[in-house]
């Protein structure tokens, strides 16, 4: 496979964005209107972050293949794509010359660590991390002289990719079981169905640690004269990240509180709500790191309530919501909980024995996300060592051989073959005849017509209802995966298939309705998560 050197620049142009005043912006779509794209609508996907502008020729605008890069803050270096409208000025779309580099390339080329790295030194410089035009043409890239050769490695960047997604999402999903088996088990902790004794933070915290904020260097190893204070990204994820930390020189610390392994870390000051009593468990000690001022350590007493229980309280949502009612501060200053406030807090304490039934089942889901997690590690490093590799030119793709022959495709029913009349008679009886899904009168009208449709076209578009009571009501009578009714799914004459990761999304939305029609499970002989139908709801 042939490569060549370039400079990013030679061969591929860019174009900065628009910014109409916000004055101008629309919520709502109207013809005439363009719709103008934000950072925010590439990372957080938020129906109420849409806005439009009236279109007009002044607009730069990007299609929905078209690579695009932050260009400010802290979003500098992000590469976005899939979205098509205006764009803003904190935007910079790239144009490459498509005779000798594919989007699909450059958009691995621009995720590459060798161009995230380049971006972040050239940021680093400025007062506001940045960059221009002018410092792209110092980036220098190989890529493959025949776009085949391009487009194959992309492939193979492309499955590598999938299967991260989907072990993340595994993670994911063990957390979802996690949070219903809470609710199964104890009630929400506000409403209190269980009637579970109620007691104050007080009784059942028996300390509180507060850390010390020390100023520190951006670093990913520690040296033997320096800790690391950490940062509350340690924490926001719900799970210990010890990488999360500044580098401080020991000689400048006069008081630090140490992480060991069960104590509890709580977020107890942030910039936003979100943020405030996120809390997590740590599972190791970790002696070269300390707390900041914005991060606890509880600790709690054991023969009233069990550290896990404590955990997964506080990261219930509606009990999340009372914390965070109780902190100050906003707009220009930080949020914050004062420990009296946190101390005077009530909660459900359960029965001891019940939490530690409770406990045991985490620790076995832990093990199981540790088992996901380790090769999740292992796939990042195959991704990031095949991505190396071809972005250097060193990745051989073994080429792919055709045997010669013919493709017999059945033909479309056609006007010639069945007359109108004799198709809409056969749809109506069809239609009529289909057993009724139990689905209100109005949803089960419209997938009684996709199966008539189905039967003449032999394929249709894809619909959440129809998945919901044809693929997962009529067929799983038995506890399944959800890896099992994906392949359902990929595998139905679909028009088209939505992403792995917005039928994620999709799954997670009915496993949060009120009365869900499916629920997950544990099962204990094939340490899987799997889901079944609720026969009650």
């Amino acid at each position: 496979m042939q490569t060549k050197e370039y400079r990013l620049t030679d061969i591929c142009d860019f174009q900065g964005g628009t910014q109409p005043p916000k004055e101008e912006w629309i919520t709502k779509p109207r013809e005439g209107y363009a719709r103008m794209l934000q950072i925010r609508d590439f990372t957080q996907d938020k129906a109420e972050h849409v806005g439009y502008v009236k279109d007009t020729k002044k607009l730069n605008k990007c299609e929905e293949d078209d690579v695009l890069i932050g260009r400010y803050g802290a979003s500098v270096g992000k590469i976005l794509t899939g979205l098509a409208g205006a764009y803003n000025v904190a935007i910079i779309k790239t144009i490459p010359n498509e005779e000798l580099l594919s989007k699909r390339y450059l958009y691995y080329v621009l995720t590459g660590k060798d161009f995230q790295n380049f971006i972040l030194n050239i940021g680093a410089r400025a007062a506001q991390a940045g960059f221009n035009k002018s410092d792209l043409s110092l980036f220098k890239l190989h890529i493959p002289t025949s776009l085949e050769d391009q487009e194959r490695i992309v492939d193979v960047l492309e499955k590598v990719t999938n299967i991260v997604k989907k072990r993340a999402r595994s993670i994911v999903l063990l957390d979802e079981f996690l949070k219903m088996k809470f609710l199964e088990m104890f009630g929400d902790p506000v409403q209190n169905q269980k009637q579970w004794k109620i007691d104050s933070m007080n009784s059942v915290v028996k300390d509180i640690l507060s850390g010390t904020s020390y100023g520190g260097k951006e670093k990913e190893k520690l040296s033997s004269d320096e800790l690391g204070v950490l940062k509350i990204s340690a924490v926001t994820q719900g799970i210990f990240n010890p990488k999360e930390f500044k580098a401080v020189k020991k000689e400048k610390i006069t008081k630090a509180v140490i992480p060991i392994k069960k104590d509890m870390l709580l977020i107890s000051r942030a910039n936003t709500k979100e943020l405030v009593a996120a809390c997590c468990i740590i599972q190791a000690d970790y002696p070269s790191l300390f707390l900041p001022d914005k991060l606890w350590s509880l600790i709690v007493d054991e023969t009233k309530i069990r550290p896990i229980f404590m955990n997964f309280l506080l990261k219930n949502e509606n009990y999340r919501n009372v914390v965070r009612k109780e902190a100050s501060g906003g707009h220009d200053s930080m949020l914050n909980i004062s420990m009296k406030k946190f101390r005077d807090l009530s909660l459900p304490v359960p029965d001891t024995n019940i939490q530690k039934q409770f406990e045991q089942i985490v620790k076995k889901i832990d093990s199981l996300k540790l088992f996901f997690y380790d090769q999740s590690l292992l796939l990042d490093n195959l991704k990031d060592t095949l991505s190396q590799k071809a972005l250097k030119g060193e990745l051989k793709i073994v080429e792919k051989a055709f045997i010669a022959g013919e493709i017999k495709l059945k033909p479309k029913i056609s006007e010639e073959i069945i007359a109108i009349k004799k198709i809409n008679k056969e749809l109506e009886a069809f239609h009529r005849n289909q057993p009724h899904t139990g689905a209100p009168d109005e949803i089960d009208n419209t997938i009684r017509q996709l199966e008539a449709e189905l039967k003449i076209k032999g394929e249709i578009p894809f619909s959440d209802d129809y998945v919901k009571y044809r693929l997962v009501i009529g067929k799983f009578k038995e506890p399944f995966t959800f890896d099992q009714l994906w392949e359902e799914i990929t595998t139905f004459p679909f028009e088209t298939v939505p992403e792995y990761d917005k039928f994620s999304s999709i799954l997670f939305k009915w496993l949060g309705e009120k009365h869900a029609f499916i629920r997950q499970q544990f099962n204990e002989s094939t340490k899987q998560i799997e889901l079944i139908v609720n026969e009650t709801a």
